[in-house]
């Protein structure tokens, strides 16, 4: 593991990317855009799934799909770079996460907020999602980046 993936850089990151990620919702909102269903449904397949790397794309192209609906193409220019860093721990983690369809159910409400024009919703829905992403990784970062060791094995 590299040197950057510790809790605090890792929770930098994800408020940049939550100002980000509310700021291309309120925009997509006030386009009042209707995202592509099979985003949803693509998501909710990997999260039944074990394929990991399906689940992390499926992530990334539904959040991917807000920042083009935003219609301001620095969002997910910027956004992107912190995405290099939360690939790498979203997968380490989404192998033990248990909340991984509930995730599916919070970008559906987004969608919605976003297709009915409630920028204001959009953007506390998305905030949300992206505090609860980020505690619950964080909660499950320290495991992942140093696993208990087994007493008692040689």
């Amino acid at each position: 593991m590299t040197a950057c993936l510790d809790a605090a850089w890792i929770a930098q990151v994800y408020e940049v990317r939550g100002a980000l990620d509310a700021l291309a919702a309120r925009l997509a909102a006030g386009r009042r855009v209707v995202l592509d269903p099979r985003l949803i449904e693509t998501g909710r397949r990997a999260a039944r799934g074990r394929a990991i790397p399906a689940m992390v794309e499926a992530d990334i192209a539904f959040h991917e799909a807000i920042y083009a609906a935003s219609g301001n193409p620095l969002i997910g220019q910027s956004a992107r770079l912190h995405w290099v860093h939360l690939r790498r721990v979203m997968g380490a983690v989404l192998q033990q996460s248990r909340q991984r369809e509930a995730l599916w159910d919070e970008h559906a409400a987004i969608a919605d907020a976003i297709a009915h024009g409630d920028a204001d919703g959009a953007a506390r829905l998305i905030d949300h999602h992206g505090r609860r992403a980020s505690e619950n990784l964080l909660a499950r970062l320290a495991d992942v980046l140093d696993p208990p060791t087994r007493k008692g094995h040689s």
